[in-house]
């Protein structure tokens, strides 16, 4: 063990936080509560916001700090200025990033970035500030955009927004972020066609499925002029034929004819009789016309596009590219059920924004302990991190020791990764169901074929 790299630095001493503070004006004159006191109170002593009370809060620092502070006065300190506080202190964490190295090398691209949003229903007081999705859904909703490096852990985008604000508007607002030769795997809503041209004119790549919305030309065999793929030839052909799998070049949209790979699957049946059976159900709830026959011959497909050659993204692995994808899903599921982002209840807007940017803060960094702590797991042992087995101890019944080790300074940060490290590789370790393929043979396979 003692080969491994355990070091990660404190993203903050208390002398940071404390001019952090002045900087954003959450502290102006001397006070009972300071930056570093205010960032403790907010980070680890917040469980969920539906449960806690101000009360609570002045409970906590009258035990844990002495200071007597009435609850009023705590509301007032939940302003505009704590709220910058809270955001600067997350930037800088995030530009802070410790460069963890990728958990294996891979030569064809640099980094292999996912992005997906998360959203939750909050109290309908904030519907001009935090717009739902109205109608018979909620009122008010916030989204919060996640992007991340599935080879370093990288995080590459992490912000709060309406819930009306889009995943296909946040594509094009973040694509500034990409760089060349990263690979972008993001879901239907984020590929809208103007992010795709965006993404080849910065020299990266990018793999999504196809959007229905988005005319799909061939050239014809014998000139130049341009045909609309049949999609339902192509079930036929594929299914008569027993081809598991097909390629062709295409051009996207009817006045763009943006070029591109079109990489075709045909799904199982059973796959397909339950894709069909939810749109069906789906249309009878929305009073739509029948499926059309292109619909129920692209319901058997699965469709992907991309400018990565073939030997960067073969035909038989690009599927297995994509479902990295998946894993963002099982990141949501930890920020929600262990973190309890979403436990929220009616408070003012402020109060509301700190407490979901204190909780990202906490994710960061509980983040980059596990993924330094997968890292030497793999590399060291060939074993693989179960993030979710290793944040519901990292992130609550650690939650103590992580603060008197990176607030307090308590013991050496060091001390607390060996520790954390011996009790995963023997209690956190992910595990194989069935035939499902873990997130680590799925990223091997990406990697060595």
């Amino acid at each position: 063990m003692d080969n491994i790299d355990f070091v990660i630095e404190p993203f903050f001493t208390s002398e940071e936080l404390n001019q952090l503070a002045k900087n954003t004006r959450f502290v102006q004159r001397h006070g009972k509560i300071d930056g570093s006191l205010f960032f403790d109170l907010i980070i680890f002593h917040s469980e969920d916001l539906k449960s806690q009370s101000l009360n609570d809060l002045s409970a906590t620092l009258k035990d844990r700090h002495s200071i007597e502070i009435q609850k009023q006065s705590l509301h007032e300190r939940f302003n505009t200025h704590a709220l910058a506080f809270l955001k600067e202190a997350l930037k800088r964490m995030l530009q802070k990033q410790i460069n963890i190295g990728p958990i294996k090398d891979f030569k064809g691209f640099n980094r292999i970035l996912i992005k997906d949003s998360t959203c939750f229903q909050i109290d309908e007081s904030l519907a001009k500030v935090y717009p739902g999705s109205g109608g018979s859904g909620s009122k008010a909703s916030v989204r919060i955009q996640f992007e991340y490096d599935v080879l370093s852990g990288s995080i590459n985008d992490l912000s709060l927004n309406a819930f009306n604000n889009q995943d296909a508007k946040d594509s094009l607002a973040t694509i500034e972020l990409t760089s060349e030769g990263d690979l972008i795997i993001r879901d239907l809503a984020y590929m809208s066609l103007e992010a795709l041209q965006l993404i080849e004119i910065r020299k990266a790549f990018y793999l999504c499925r196809t959007s229905p919305n988005v005319l799909v030309f061939e050239k014809k065999q014998n000139n130049n002029d341009f045909q609309k793929v049949d999609f339902i030839k192509i079930q036929r052909y594929m299914k008569k034929h027993g081809i598991n799998s097909l390629e062709k070049v295409v051009y996207l949209g009817s006045k763009e004819k943006f070029k591109t790979r079109l990489i075709v699957y045909l799904l199982p049946e059973e796959e397909v009789a339950k894709r069909i059976r939810k749109a069906e159900q789906n249309n009878k709830k929305k009073s739509r016309k029948p499926l059309s026959n292109e619909y129920k011959a692209r319901a058997a497909l699965n469709i992907f596009t991309t400018n990565a050659s073939s030997d960067k993204i073969s035909i038989e692995n690009s599927w297995s590219f994509y479902r990295l994808r998946w894993q963002i899903e099982l990141i949501f599921k930890i920020w929600k059920s262990i973190c309890k982002i979403e436990k929220v209840k009616k408070v003012k807007q402020h109060r509301l924004e700190c407490y979901i940017y204190s909780k990202l803060i906490l994710i960061v960094l509980g983040w980059q302990i596990l993924w330094r702590t997968a890292r030497n797991l793999f590399l060291k042992e060939g074993k693989a991190l179960s993030f979710f087995k290793a944040s519901k101890i990292l992130l609550s019944r650690k939650l103590d020791e992580m603060r008197e080790t990176y607030m307090l300074r308590k013991g050496t940060i060091e001390a607390f990764m060996k520790n954390f490290y011996s009790l995963s590789r023997s209690n956190h370790l992910l595990e194989k169901r069935g035939k499902k393929l873990t997130s680590v043979e799925l990223l091997l396979i990406c990697i060595n074929k």
